[in-house]
């Protein structure tokens, strides 16, 4: 099957990449945080690329059971690889994110084990992770319940002690209290470490982290006392391979030991020693954001790679410009070409760079906080959690409203399974709410500025370096626009962004001490603290791009002016695109201004679409993550398209044995057999 359309779309995308006006094998090095990491990456996708057990479109015709069972096998082939090929610990957990199937072991790893680690005495580390990392337990990480989720401070399951026989009680007071949507709970987990108001003496110390046995690693039947089990599908068909659980405790009996203990602890005779830090046990929280940040850059990136790939090499309609008379005998226009689309997608790139250079940052200063949280330094805990917080808020809102529109953008072919758009949406939409729902922690991000503002408000400058912009109010005018002489140009300057988001944020930050010290309740000011979250994350993500670029200019020339170029579509499209409203309502810019800002954001958008194609193919994805016909290296999409459709079960007499008999029967019924005949 083959015609001259179809060989076009091959064509058009080798000429796009042809057009790359950088080396895109230097970005992708950059992407990877050096060429040690991307070496070490591709080494693990050429041992993935080998497996057919590891192409996971044969999901599609899978149902939920069967999508568990096969994550599971998946899983196994995984460990045998590891012995196989030789892998460390650290190449095993690559092989696990690029295998990119969550299964229900995958917070087993990113969560259970960590909270051990970093929670955990040097005793407590020694007896429960080695077990752990040979998977003799298995674990997950419950503190989410049925009747509480962003109050960790409302959780209803309670620790009470025992000091009579040295045990905490772990009981559900009620079915509010049932632990749900814990990953790796409903079938899977043997233990979990289990977030629960610590009770002595009849007093509630806060929720504490406890490790709990739920089924017996024997025979992994349920534990006496625990009623556990899995909630069911989910929206969108989203995360149908963890088993995200339930489980109800009555009276269960554990070791004084299994708590905890590395920062809070609880002696023999029942006394309690407070942590450095009354936050402290919210670190395990922290990391988990952290990841966030980085996963969705990366799923942005994917749906953003496919979406560009096939606009690429889709066309539609002749160019109405054409005067010559000869439209029929031209090519139709690509799709990538149409204004509306080139502002719909390069966006989103730009955001995806974004995100990804910001979990590298983030992830740096996590490592660094962890060391000092061991020698019980608590000094960057409390920045930490807001900056991952507000991060966590804008990165999973974009990217998954950037993963909807990719597929909005792919036309009525985006929504096959086989774009593999959907399937990314699907996964990553609760991320919005998961770890903290978003409006929740905005209000956390607003509390804490606010106290940040106090110290301005006292002529006091602060030292904080993700809030230094408070520091502008010192000297502010408020609502005298910012100063641009020339628009069009001003705005490309690295210093003039991060004023501009600077004197934004601190603006509205000072608008919400305002709106409290006026009377307003707390509860009435969500929105402003949606608006102050955006623009604190926003002034960050700007600030960082930046700050990379001028690095990775300095070291590799060959990338500074694509870079520049998304750096700057990335400052400019959140000013135009999403957050005009609160750069004109703080009076940060006027709008006589915006027409130069909007006439730049206009010529970005021309200049990186020459390297949209190689923008997307710097992110290294194979064709096996990407799970999609439509986006697709060759470009061949229809072709991958249609193989895909062939493989459905409907397509044959024997996957539709039991659909054709109720059909034959419905046609048959009656006189219709005589009414047919006559047609």
């Amino acid at each position: 099957m083959s015609n001259d359309y179809l060989s076009q779309m091959a064509t058009d995308i080798q000429v796009a990449r042809q057009q790359a006006t950088f080396p895109v094998e230097e970005l992708t090095k950059t992407l990877y945080g050096g060429e040690l990491i991307l070496h070490v990456v591709q080494k693990l996708r050429a041992i993935m690329d080998k497996e057919p057990l590891l192409d996971r479109s044969q999901t599609n015709y899978m149902n939920r059971e069967q999508m568990l069972h096969y994550s599971l096998v998946v899983h196994k082939r995984l460990m045998e690889l590891v012995d196989e090929e030789d892998l460390s610990d650290l190449e095993f957990q690559g092989l696990v994110l690029l295998s990119e199937l969550m299964s229900p072991l995958g917070l087993h790893y990113s969560a259970f084990i960590p909270v051990l680690q970093s929670q955990g005495t040097d005793e407590q580390v020694a007896k429960w992770v080695e077990p752990a990392k040979k998977l003799a337990i298995m674990g997950c990480y419950a503190q989410t319940e049925l009747g509480h989720g962003s109050n960790v401070q409302g959780l209803r399951t309670t620790a009470t002690l025992d000091t009579n026989t040295d045990e905490f009680i772990v009981h559900s007071p009620d079915l509010t209290a049932a632990k749900w949507w814990i990953g790796g709970l409903g079938i899977a987990a043997t233990h979990c470490v289990l977030q629960a108001q610590l009770i002595i003496d009849g007093k509630s110390y806060g929720p504490h982290i406890f490790v709990v046995p739920v089924r017996s690693p024997v025979d992994r039947k349920p534990l006496q006392g625990v009623t556990v089990g899995d909630i069911g599908p989910k929206a969108y068909g989203g995360f149908s391979t963890v088993d995200n659980g339930f489980a109800l405790f009555d009276h269960v009996r554990i070791p004084r030991e299994n708590m905890l203990m590395r920062f809070a602890q609880v002696t023999r005779n029942g006394e309690y020693i407070r942590p450095v830090h009354d936050k402290l046990s919210y670190g395990s929280m922290v990391k988990l954001r952290v990841g966030m940040v980085a996963d969705a850059g990366i799923k942005l990136g994917k749906a953003a790679t496919i979406a560009i790939r096939y606009c690429t090499v889709r066309r539609q309609f002749h160019d109405t410009a054409t005067k010559d008379g000869s439209k029929k005998d031209k090519l139709e226009q690509q799709v990538i070409s149409y204004s509306s689309v080139k502002h719909r997608l390069f966006p989103l790139v730009a955001v995806s760079y974004a995100l990804l250079f910001a979990g590298q940052s983030v992830g740096a200063d996590f490592e660094k906080m962890t060391k000092q949280l061991l020698n019980q330094d608590a000094s960057m805990l409390p920045e930490m959690h807001i900056t991952t917080c507000s991060l966590k808020v804008w990165c999973t809102r974009r990217s998954t409203d950037g993963q909807e529109e990719c597929r909005k953008a792919m036309g009525g072919h985006g929504y096959s399974q086989f774009s593999g758009v959907g399937q990314l949406f699907a996964t990553a939409v609760p991320s919005n709410t998961y770890e903290g729902d978003n409006y929740v922690l905005c209000q956390q991000v607003g509390r804490a500025l606010l106290k940040q503002l106090q110290v301005v408000s006292d002529g006091t400058k602060i030292e904080s370096s993700n809030a230094s912009y408070l520091n502008l109010l010192l000297s502010d005018i408020p609502h005298t626009p910012y100063k641009l002489n020339n628009p069009y140009h001003d705005i490309l300057d690295p210093k003039i962004q991060e004023n501009i988001f600077g004197l934004r944020a601190a603006r509205l930050v000072a608008d919400l001490g305002k709106q409290m010290k006026s009377g307003r309740p707390w509860s009435d000011v969500n929105m402003e603290c949606w608006n102050v979250c955006f623009a604190h994350a926003e002034y960050n993500l700007v600030r960082q791009f930046n700050q990379r670029v001028a690095a990775v200019s300095a070291k590799t020339p060959s990338l500074a002016k694509a870079i520049t170029q998304l750096a700057n579509l990335f400052a400019i499209s959140i000013i135009t695109q999403s957050s005009m409203a609160t750069f004109l309502s703080t009076g940060t810019l006027q709008s006589t201004d915006l027409d130069g800002i909007q006439a730049q954001f206009r010529q970005l958008l021309d200049q990186v679409a020459e390297n949209a194609v190689p923008l997307t193919d710097a992110f290294g994805f194979t064709d096996r993550e990407l799970t999609s016909a439509l986006g697709s290296y060759d470009g061949r999409s229809y072709e991958r398209l249609w193989e895909a459709v062939q493989k459905n079960p409907l397509n044959n007499e024997a996957g539709r044995k039991e659909i054709d008999a109720v059909l034959f029967d419905l046609l048959h019924h009656g006189n219709n057999l005589t009414l047919s005949s006559k047609l």
